[in-house]
């Protein structure tokens, strides 16, 4: 698992909510935004913008210095943590600028609820 901090020329955004650092997977804690590969389907949660405006809206947020708190591995095996970029939460700044949807299930330990004013109100 990472847990450092990295320089951005060791990041790829991947989607709105994860990247790759050293090729390893990072999704942003307690967020889905949409899929580059997967368009929103029909009842299924989705931001309000697309995939691609979620992408940008996460490649323009991050500036060094990046860290990367790990907090657990989904089911899939990624990393799943809490990524702060100059100091803000790039998780609360996607649901912030309405480019993630807040998922209350994948919030271990209610981080972003405690941390972010925006996870309760989308």
């Amino acid at each position: 698992m990472i847990a450092a901090m990295f320089l951005a020329s060791a990041l790829t955004v991947v989607d709105g909510s994860m990247l790759r650092v050293n090729g390893e997977p990072i999704r942003l804690l307690g967020i889905e935004a949409p899929d580059i590969a997967d368009r929103c389907r029909k009842r299924k949660a989705c931001a309000r913008d697309s995939s691609r405006q979620s992408r940008e809206s996460l490649k323009h947020a991050l500036r060094d210095p990046i860290t990367i708190v790990p907090v657990a591995r989904d089911a899939d095996g990624r990393t799943v943590a809490i990524v702060y970029a100059g100091g803000l939460n790039m998780s609360c700044e996607q649901l912030r600028k309405g480019m993630a949807v807040y998922k209350p299930a994948w919030d271990l330990g209610r981080r972003l609820a405690k941390e972010c004013r925006f996870a309760t109100k989308r």
